[in-house]
């Protein structure tokens, strides 16, 4: 309608032309105006079907374009986050296997140089306060020469580490006489941190130990020659837990316990392994 008001016919005709012509022009723009508000009177329109069936293939076009255009979307996006995911986590995986293999090397020389660095045991003296022998019976109502002996060793504990402390224990020291152990101490666990020094003494005692046959060597007034044994165990935290470090010094000495001279440090300086 706005069509046909918009576009009026200027040229001039007789009357009947006008009137015929305004009867197809009404006929047909009510028929147009019928046919777009019933749709169902599209089927009737050549004209007008055909113009509604390209709507719909352009429609349906457009819509199948945009949903392709959506599929390949998509999959651009997915491909590229799959492209930029793997790179990420094998760079993770480079990341972590480089920081262990690091940690390994650094530990390994760590430990390597720890070894190096053992610690040292300097052995002073042993003092023999006192030392008796007599007659008994053992625990089995046994008759045998009993010892009691009572004694002090003096050595010191050096920590030459440079970078690391170490906990330091002992196994028990023994007095042994031909093969029968006369006396023992023990030493208290410490702590030693690293290029330092500690001075120890250890009571080393025994009391109504049966000496079964021994008791004649050591019943006289003479020397008496004992063997003085033990093992010192030092654990060093090079890296903390993860690196740790073991040392064992083994110490034998000689001794030699002189009755006329109880109560006087003997000297073990060159007396020991």
């Amino acid at each position: 309608m706005e069509t046909f008001h918009a576009n009026p016919v200027v040229i001039p005709r007789s009357r009947s032309d006008r009137h015929s012509h305004s009867r197809q022009s009404s006929s047909s723009s009510s028929n147009w105006f019928s046919g777009l508000l019933m749709p169902d009177s599209w089927n009737m329109s050549p004209a007008v079907g055909t113009r509604s069936g390209g709507r719909r293939r352009r429609s349906e076009g457009d819509k199948e374009r945009n949903e392709a255009a959506v599929i390949e979307e998509e999959s651009l996006l997915r491909g590229v986050e799959e492209n930029e995911g793997v790179p990420y986590r094998c760079h993770v995986l480079r990341f972590v296997l480089a920081f262990f293999v690091l940690l390994s090397f650094f530990a390994l020389v760590l430990w390597g140089a720890s070894r190096t660095q053992k610690p040292r045991i300097t052995m002073k003296s042993i003092t023999f306060e006192s030392f008796f022998v007599h007659a008994g019976v053992d625990a089995s109502n046994v008759p045998t020469s009993m010892a009691t002996l009572n004694s002090t060793v003096e050595f010191t504990y050096r920590n030459t580490g440079s970078f690391f402390a170490v906990d330091v224990t002992s196994t028990p020291l023994s007095l042994n006489y031909f093969g029968i152990t006369v006396a023992s101490g023990n030493m208290s666990h410490f702590h030693q941190s690293k290029q330092s020094q500690r001075e120890l003494n250890v009571v080393v005692m025994g009391k109504q130990v049966a000496l079964y046959g021994g008791g004649p060597g050591v019943s006289g007034t003479g020397p008496v020659n004992m063997t003085l044994s033990f093992t010192v165990r030092s654990k060093a935290y090079v890296l903390g837990k993860v690196v740790k470090s073991k040392f064992h010094n083994h110490v034998r000495c000689s001794v030699v316990m002189d009755r006329t001279e109880l109560g006087r440090a003997v000297s073990l300086k060159n007396s020991c392994q």
